[in-house]
């Protein structure tokens, strides 16, 4: 039984419920929103390397969104591309674009939980269908900073999910995931999620800076959204496998 969650005002969210505000408002920037971003990789040594790339994605179908990334650096990564279009039958579709090859490859739903782009995030992380295909319980509200959040326990319901289940502290004012904690399949957790920075932009709050921690691998990766634009209307071709190649 999915327990009620109380705002503010006295209205009830389910579990469930909040789960959908969150994905529909898209925190991350990935459905709705023209960006520039950098993500910065840490190694168990301390090292680090940095990606610098442009997005652009927009809703189509209400959590569903479709969104292009184009790497600008490291060199040897410049002009690499990444598309993916949610579907709500099926599997995503997924497609990386990578120069030398002068052609792009679907990713298959079987290695969604392989690293992004060599970075903490996985494919399934992006995708965000573990969150959409789910089963939802509400464990009570715990203050991430001065924040007081709802405390999901989320279990995707597809048979070939990395995660047992992931704990979501969601902010009670505006629905920001604060934290999460990722459980493996023998319910180890391995990664945890910290909302670090947010801020608003055109009435609508994004997670500026993030960090993602590979607990297992002691590695970690910061993504910044260095410049955000509020957009959900694009020429549909962009959003295509020829759109993608095209160098």
């Amino acid at each position: 039984m999915l327990v009620a969650a109380s705002l503010a005002h006295g209205q009830e969210l389910s579990a469930s419920e909040i789960l959908k505000r969150v994905l529909l408002s898209d925190p991350w920037g990935l459905s709705g929103a023209e960006i520039l971003a950098r993500l910065t990789l840490t190694d168990k040594s301390g090292a680090k390397s940095t990606l610098a790339y442009s997005g652009k994605s927009m809703q189509y179908d209400p959590p569903l969104s479709k969104g292009v990334v184009r790497f600008s650096a490291p060199p040897d990564l410049a002009g690499a591309a990444f598309l993916q279009i949610q579907k709500r039958d099926g599997d995503d579709e997924r497609f990386l674009f990578l120069p030398e090859l002068k052609r792009s490859r679907r990713i298959a739903g079987s290695l969604r939980s392989g690293a992004f782009m060599g970075t903490d995030f996985s494919f399934a992380d992006l995708d965000r269908r573990d969150l959409r295909n789910s089963t939802t319980m509400l464990k009570g509200q715990e203050s991430v900073g001065k924040w007081p959040c709802h405390v999901l326990d989320i279990v995707p319901t597809a048979a070939d999910s990395e995660y047992s289940h992931v704990e979501m502290w969601v902010r009670d004012d505006n629905f920001l995931p604060l934290r999460m904690k990722m459980y493996d399949r023998a319910k180890v957790h391995i990664k945890t999620f910290e909302a670090v920075e947010t801020k608003r932009v055109s009435g609508s709050w994004f997670i500026s800076k993030s960090r993602m921690v590979n607990h297992q691998q002691k590695h970690s990766t910061e993504l910044a959204l260095d410049q955000i634009a509020v957009k959900n209307s694009f020429p549909e071709d962009e959003f295509s496998v020829r759109a993608l190649e095209k160098l």
